[in-house]
């Protein structure tokens, strides 16, 4: 469905990730160009908890001619494009030059900024790790969903797995490799699973760019 039925035509300004506070028949809520796909969709956060049943009504209305329905988030197509789940493919220890986000940090802010001395000194010096996609050996879907596996290479730890999925249009399981720079798309590698070691060959990101 098209969400200008329901806001108007501004909301084709916002871009990518950029939000906007507004209101649809006095329902208070967030609306944020961003969600799991690289389908240009939108996400409304709601701000009022007692209308969630009205604000439900009222985008099931405007989608009636498009035969929208309820559906969840869409994992295979977050992988095959690329998209980062903060949290899920990153830890503790990751900045953002490790995860394909180097170009949407400004090192030119303010001294002040929180964190902007760390990301120049971490942005001075190579990174140790980087972000991959790695493609498994095999026709048949691996279940390595819900926690990091381990990548094995010449016999030695070299990062992890950090999501997998099935890719129907590849045809083969997929997932994203927080690994050591010395690795390069083209790789060899194996992903430890349940104390077996699944083979592998390290890509670029995104799987598809379509």
């Amino acid at each position: 469905m098209r969400i200008s039925t329901i806001f108007g035509e501004w909301v084709r300004e916002l871009k990518y990730f950029w939000f906007r506070e507004t209101a649809i028949e006095g329902i208070p809520l967030v609306l944020a160009r961003s969600g799991w796909s690289k389908q240009g969709g939108f996400e409304l956060y709601l701000k009022d908890a007692t209308r969630g049943t009205k604000l439900w009504d009222l985008v099931c209305e405007a989608g009636r001619h498009w035969n929208i329905g309820p559906g969840n988030p869409n994992l295979c197509e977050r992988i095959e494009s690329g998209l980062l789940s903060y949290g899920g493919d990153t830890d503790d220890r990751t900045n953002p030059f490790e995860v394909r986000l180097g170009p949407y940090v400004d090192l030119d802010a303010a001294d002040d900024a929180i964190g902007i001395e760390a990301l120049r000194r971490i942005h001075a010096t190579a990174p140790r790790r980087h972000q991959l996609g790695v493609i498994l050996e095999g026709r048949q879907p691996d279940a390595l969903h819900f926690r990091w596996h381990a990548i094995w290479r010449d016999g030695r730890k070299v990062g992890d797995l950090t999501n997998c999925t099935w890719s129907y249009r590849l045809a083969n399981s997929i997932g994203f490799a927080l690994i050591s720079t010395e690795c390069k798309a083209g790789d060899s590698v194996e992903v430890e699973s349940d104390g077996q070691r699944i083979p592998g060959r390290l890509t670029r990101l995104p799987f598809i760019n379509a």
